[in-house]
């Protein structure tokens, strides 16, 4: 996954080109599929199957259609992480040193939204979700509308992304590895460029799809 704000950034740039009426469910969308690692449901619930994953596919509601944001990015970015890597001949597995560099880079990716965003986040610290579309309980969706207005309710830093990480996943020496690697990449400059550029090419993918 990428970063949740890297989501709503991404979103935030195709608003206009799909119409948006209602921000809130849409943004709401674009953060939902990723409630799965607390919900805890199945991910081709939430990235596959019936997932809305074209955002200009007619008929879709906000909600869906900044859902189908997400998952655009998602699979278009991906590689592009896996091309940074400097085990990117290994298949990405969860918790594997590729699968701990690739999260590294979503972060160091997740915080360059916030730069870009200049701190304007209010979508963030709005959050709810007007529908669930797989029967999650609402408790379990507030607790992670919640983890999300923690995280950027002010300037993010890395402690802070470790909090996230630990209140989705548990505490675990895999997010101690995460962490260890996103304050390397942070410290080296071609990297931090190499990083900012996969945004740019995901959203001129798609806009010049269209």
């Amino acid at each position: 996954m990428a970063m949740e704000l890297t989501h709503v950034r991404f979103a935030q740039d195709l608003k206009e080109v799909l119409n948006v009426q209602d921000d809130a469910a849409y943004y709401a969308g674009a953060v939902y599929p990723d409630s799965r690692y607390l919900t805890k449901i199945d991910r081709s619930l939430t990235h596959g199957g019936n997932s809305p994953r074209d955002p200009f596919t007619p008929g879709l509601s906000d909600f869906e259609k900044g859902w189908a944001t997400h998952l655009f990015y998602d699979r278009n970015a991906h590689p592009q992480y896996i091309a940074l890597s400097p085990y990117s001949i290994e298949e990405a597995q969860q918790g594997n040193r590729v699968w701990q560099f690739m999260s590294a880079a979503k972060i160091v990716e997740d915080l360059q939204s916030y730069s870009v965003m200049n701190g304007n986040v209010e979508m963030m610290l709005n959050l709810s979700f007007p529908v669930y579309p797989n029967n999650e309980d609402s408790q379990i969706m507030r607790t992670y509308s919640a983890i999300q207005k923690t995280l950027y309710g002010h300037p993010p830093k890395i402690k802070d992304y470790r909090l996230f990480w630990t209140n989705l996943n548990g505490q675990s020496d895999v997010i101690d590895a995460v962490m260890k690697c996103t304050r390397d990449l942070l410290d080296n400059d071609d990297a931090r460029q190499r990083i900012q550029t996969i945004y740019s090419s995901v959203l001129n993918e798609i806009l010049n799809n269209q």
